[in-house]
């Protein structure tokens, strides 16, 4: 009997022993599984933050645009064109949906700025941020612009829109002007100045020099020839 309380004692030893390493082996376990599932989570959430983007909500609210002369008033530009480019942000870690995007446009009537045949305007990239995002490569629009001269902005709150459907803006703005052209390029013309760019210049430049040098050299030589 006296044997058997000794095993029972010695049992009870070794597992009060064993059982602490079990726990922490079956702790160190179940740690593993949620830093596993926490960072299968992670690089999900990251996926779709990264390559989806921002999701469009809208959120940017509208009050009823003014009448037009008096946003052509308080424009910085107001012009017509077809869009011949769209330049969205690059992709980047952290993005926002007031990130602009740069609209390139060959300009075909003016009502009011300094607009050049090729214009560029700035919105941003989420109409949750009242960017105007109904651009499409090709399509023709009017465009509503303010900001500064050399960098004009526009949003989904202008009168902004596809010029087939801006009967009232055309209708209230009249005919309109062609485009600007770069400054310098018609004055050069009207003086008329015989070198239509500067590479012509240049190349009758070299010419000439090339033409007195070889004469130098032929000068030089034949007067080298009678001496000796």
């Amino acid at each position: 009997m006296h044997g058997l309380f000794s095993f029972i004692d010695r049992s009870t030893s070794v597992w009060k022993h064993i059982t602490p390493g079990l726990r922490l082996k079956a702790e160190v376990i179940e740690l593993r599984k949620r830093l596993a599932m926490f960072g299968l989570g992670f690089l999900m959430a990251f996926h779709i933050f990264l390559f989806v983007g921002p999701e469009k909500v809208q959120a940017c609210s509208c009050a009823e645009p003014p009448a037009v002369e008096d946003e052509l008033k308080r424009k910085t530009a107001v012009f017509a064109g077809k869009v011949k480019s769209i330049s969205h942000p690059k992709p980047a870690l952290m993005r926002s949906s007031v990130d602009p995007v740069k609209i390139t446009f060959d300009v075909t009537t003016v009502w009011k700025g300094e607009v050049k045949p090729e214009t560029e305007v700035y919105t941003a990239i989420s109409s949750a941020s009242c960017g105007y995002d109904g651009f499409i490569e090709n399509e023709d629009y009017i465009v509503f612009a303010f900001g500064d001269s050399d960098r004009l902005q526009t949003g989904l709150c202008e009168r902004t829109k596809p010029l087939a459907s801006a009967e009232e803006e055309l209708a209230a703005l009249g005919e309109g002007q062609m485009p600007s052209e770069p400054a310098g390029f018609s004055s050069l013309k009207q003086a008329g100045d015989p070198y239509e760019d500067y590479t012509t210049v240049f190349i009758k430049s070299a010419i000439t020099i090339a033409a007195i040098t070889a004469g130098a050299v032929i000068v030089i030589a034949l007067w080298k020839r009678r001496r000796y």
